[in-house]
């Protein structure tokens, strides 16, 4: 009896459905422990790819969209590893160099935007620099960085047989900084007086970025000044012209962000004020807010446009009681896929997704050549065209001069008696063309690269002409300004030459043998990150030179340039 009833309990328990709940539970089990399987081996192979791609693969020199030389690989010595250098340059150099950068960077900003990240975006540290009307709320604001120094510049030159050439070559001046990017990623105060914003921002009914303007009465005094010692040292015989560009900010900030940005017209009337009888402040600003509906600036990159220089070209010629042609006259040619600086520095998928037009203007009834000559020792570098037409997409800035590092003289058949010597940053690039009309010859020097005294240089050449064009950002910076004050006060400009070292009696004969190498001219380096105006990407044949940033520009001032910006 004891066996039936256990026969009749375990069928009274059998439960055929709780027999299936087992059997899928272990199937189940078997099938998460294969999966889990299978993605350790799919995870553990995407991070040996990745490290592999990223010990293995070449590792990128220069970035286009940013228009910088990235970091260098440090070289390692003992007492660098120690200190700590060696670690923080390799990190930095690790970061700034992943293989496929580029791509990530645009992925990343994509991905953001496809979150729904809110509307505007701000990039860098954006401060409340105005009221509600724009106007300044402090006296002086904080100082901002310099521009860049690290650039690598190509140019296209000609030999004796016409022979067309690219000539490349890397350029570093020293440069005043106040701050120093501590990591291998973008910090906007390398380029901009108080930050860029993006979304939000609408100029001619598109999507646009702007930088935000800080200011500095105090620079912009400082500005003034070494214009006036120039005067003063050149005399009455030489007239000194200045012109101080207004950015896309002053006319086409939204009226709810402008506690972010400071007047410019402020700013440039601060300056012209404290200019001596003499020099001349040319007023552009009018000119320009009279063709706000126009095309004046670029809705992606920091510079203006070349059609806004000719209205500033304008209004220098009737400042001069100089004759000038109407922009019908000059021959228009339009370049397009054009995303600029902007997107550069700040990623932003909506500026990559607004590309715009480059139009430019070949000037009428005049013959010009341009000569080329390395920025440090003046020496010859050829002949060369005055529009690098070859150039597209990022780097159409680069149509004008080569590149910011190279000193260019341009000779006309204008026989009128006038030479005109024209110190800019890189927004005097896309001025400077203009002129071919109305001087015999034309010198262009960028602030930031030339090696020799500015003056004696002036009085050699016998000009009769000298105008400092430079935009607002670039006039109230101080890292700009003290290139003007060195090209004023030094034998070798904004160059750095390297003091021989003492040796004694017994070292005079090793002393004697090194000397010519000790007296040579010395580049020396600083960190791409670190801040100007305009940053330079390195170019290669068929890529046009490279601008910088406005600054403290665009933002510039310790930036390395490219063709830029």
């Amino acid at each position: 009896m004891g066996g039936n009833e256990e026969k009749q309990l375990d069928e009274s328990y059998y439960n055929p459905d709780l027999k299936n709940q087992i059997k899928r539970a272990q199937a189940y089990k078997k099938s998460l422990r294969r999966y889990n399987i299978i993605s350790l081996v799919i995870f553990a192979a995407l991070v040996l790819t990745a490290a592999a791609c990223m010990i293995f693969m070449k590792r990128p020199d220069v970035s286009e969209i940013e228009k910088r030389s990235l970091a260098e690989k440090p070289e390692f010595s003992l007492s660098s590893f120690f200190s700590g250098e060696y670690t923080d340059n390799f990190s930095l150099y690790f970061s700034d160099t992943v293989p496929f950068r580029e791509k990530l960077v645009s992925l990343s900003s994509f991905l953001k935007k496809a979150r729904g990240i809110s509307s505007p975006s701000f990039y860098g540290a954006v401060e409340i620099v105005a009221d509600e009307d724009g106007n300044s709320v402090e006296e002086e604001y904080t100082e901002t960085t310099a521009p860049p120094v690290t650039s690598v510049v190509s140019s296209v030159v000609s030999d004796e047989n016409n022979e067309t050439s690219i000539v490349t070559e890397t350029v570093t001046v020293t440069q005043e900084t106040t701050t120093a990017a501590s990591s291998g990623e973008l910090n906007i105060a390398d380029f901009s007086n108080n930050g860029i914003v993006v979304d939000g921002v609408k100029m001619y009914g598109e999507d646009a970025g702007v930088m935000l303007f800080g200011g500095n009465k105090k620079q912009g005094k400082r500005y003034a000044d070494i214009i006036n010692k120039y005067h003063e040292a050149l005399g009455d015989s030489v007239n000194v012209w200045n012109i101080v560009v207004p950015t896309s900010a002053e006319f086409y900030l939204p009226s709810r962000f402008s506690k972010y940005s400071a007047s410019e017209k402020d700013a440039i009337d601060n300056i012209y004020a404290n200019l001596a009888e003499g020099v001349t402040g040319v007023d552009a600003y009018s000119v320009l807010a009279e063709h706000t509906d126009e095309y004046i600036y670029f809705r992606t990159d920091h510079h203006w446009t070349p059609l806004g220089a000719y209205y500033a070209y304008t209004a220098f010629m009737d400042a001069l009681g100089m004759e000038y042609h109407p922009i019908e006259d000059y021959t228009e040619k339009v370049k397009t896929g054009f995303v600029g600086s902007l997107y550069g520095y700040t990623g932003d998928v909506t500026l990559l997704n607004a590309p715009e037009e480059f139009h430019y203007f070949l000037p009428p009834e005049v013959n010009y050549t341009t000569s080329y000559y390395s920025y440090d020792t003046l020496a010859p570098k050829g002949s060369g065209a005055l529009f690098h037409e070859y150039v597209e997409g990022g780097n159409c800035y680069g149509m004008f001069l080569g590149a910011d590092a190279i000193h260019t003289r341009i000779s006309t058949d204008v026989r009128n008696g006038r030479k005109i010597a024209v110190f800019k940053e890189s927004y005097g690039n896309a001025f400077v063309p203009f002129l071919v009309n109305n001087f015999e010859e034309i010198y262009v020097i960028d602030i930031r690269y030339f090696g020799t005294n500015a003056v004696e240089y002036l009085k050699k050449i016998g000009v009769t002409d000298v105008l400092f064009i430079d935009n607002c950002f670039a006039a109230n910076t101080s890292s700009l300004i003290s290139g003007i004050e060195r090209m004023f006060e030094s034998d070798t400009g904004t160059v750095t030459t390297t003091v021989p070292t003492e040796t004694s009696a017994a070292d005079e004969k090793s002393e004697k043998t090194s000397a010519k190498t000790q007296k040579n001219t010395k580049k020396t380096t600083t960190d791409s990150k670190s801040k100007n105006a305009e940053t330079s990407a390195p170019e290669t044949e068929k890529k046009p030179a490279v601008t910088s940033v406005p600054q403290t520009d665009v933002p510039d001032e310790k930036q390395t340039v490219v063709p830029a910006q």
